[in-house]
């Protein structure tokens, strides 16, 4: 079995459980909120754990009990995927000044492309202001969309190894921190 956490609309279907605190549509296999332990879920029996734009909802003060849950949920050698907004790369772009409106809110074909004519950024913005405040404070569109905890590599990169996982590899990405890693054998 595989968990989906967080889940939303994302109905990966096959051996994927989707796991979200609210039931969407009907995607929604297993309504869990996050914030109960333990997880209704054998130990050592997960193969894999998805986590996408979800961690950030649960408080700071719990990342390491959530990711101690995922760690005792997978079985040997089980895989977990993260995604999160990066915090580190927003205050990197505040610092630069380059936040600037010309920057899509959305992706479009996968790229934020700062308008090169911009006469504030001249090109050089990386985030679009509703994008970069939403990194901090989620979108807060229901009871479980307000970010509870933000996230830097190194911040995420301890948490998980505190948590007992290997093989912590980050994809590289514009606004997003995007992680893969795995339980020891």
């Amino acid at each position: 079995m595989k968990l989906n956490f967080g889940s939303a609309h994302d109905n990966l279907g096959g051996d994927w459980k989707n796991v979200d605190g609210l039931d969407w549509d009907g995607n929604t296999d297993v309504i869990w909120n996050m914030n109960n332990f333990p997880y209704p879920f054998e130990s050592g029996t997960i193969e894999e754990i998805r986590s996408v734009e979800n961690l950030e909802h649960i408080s700071w003060k719990r990342t390491h009990q959530v990711l101690k849950e995922f760690n005792k949920l997978l079985v040997p050698g089980g895989a977990l995927h993260i995604q999160v907004p990066d915090c580190g790369k927003m205050m990197e772009y505040y610092v630069k000044h380059q936040i600037c409106h010309c920057v899509p809110h959305k992706a479009t074909k996968g790229e934020f492309r700062a308008d090169p004519d911009c006469f504030k950024c001249s090109g050089q913005g990386k985030v679009n202001p509703q994008r970069w405040l939403l990194s901090f404070v989620g979108a807060q569109k229901h009871e479980f969309d307000a970010h509870l905890a933000i996230f830097t590599e190194r911040r995420l990169l301890n948490e998980l190894k505190e948590a007992g996982f290997v093989d912590i590899k980050f994809k590289p990405d514009i606004n997003k921190l995007k992680v893969n890693c795995k339980k020891p054998i």
